[in-house]
Order: structure tokens, then sequence, then C-alpha cells
């Protein structure tokens, strides 16, 4: 199921850019997109509020749109692998 994304993000900017940009990012470039939003949320996770944990799941659901679970798996073992 795809999240819906309305609003802004905290800097006052659509969250349906960050949304564009994903969706025109090739494969590796959504790879290194995905496993930085996933450290970086990890990082902000005493900050329900940051902008990190909805872009984690846009690049989830980035994929998901792409038939691509895998993707995210991939980005997600990568970061926990270190």
């Amino acid at each position: 199921m795809l999240r819906n994304y309305e609003g802004k993000d905290n800097y006052g900017r659509p969250k349906s850019e960050y949304l564009e940009k994903l969706s025109n990012m090739d494969y590796e470039s959504l790879l290194k997109e995905t496993e930085d939003k996933i450290w970086l949320s990890a990082y902000a996770a005493n900050n329900p509020r940051s902008d990190y944990h909805w872009q984690v799941d846009a690049c989830y659901d980035e994929w998901s749109k792409r038939g691509d679970v895998k993707g995210y798996e991939k980005a997600y073992k990568n970061v926990v692998s270190g």
C-alpha cells in the first residue's frame, strides 16, 4: 500500500518534489538515496518529526512502484552491514 505524501517538508518545500526526484532516479541512484535515508532516519530516531522518516517510506514506496522491493532490502542490508 502506497502512502499519501501531502503537504510540505520541514523546509517548506512540497513533499511532491522529493517524490518526483525519486521517480527520476536510476537504480543505482535510488539505491544510494535509500541507503542514505535509512541511515539518516535511524540517526534521527530521537526526532519523530524529522523528514528522514517519511523519506524512507517514500523510498520504499518508489521501489514498490517499480516492482522491485528487493532493491529496498538490498539498501537496508548495505546499511546494517556497514
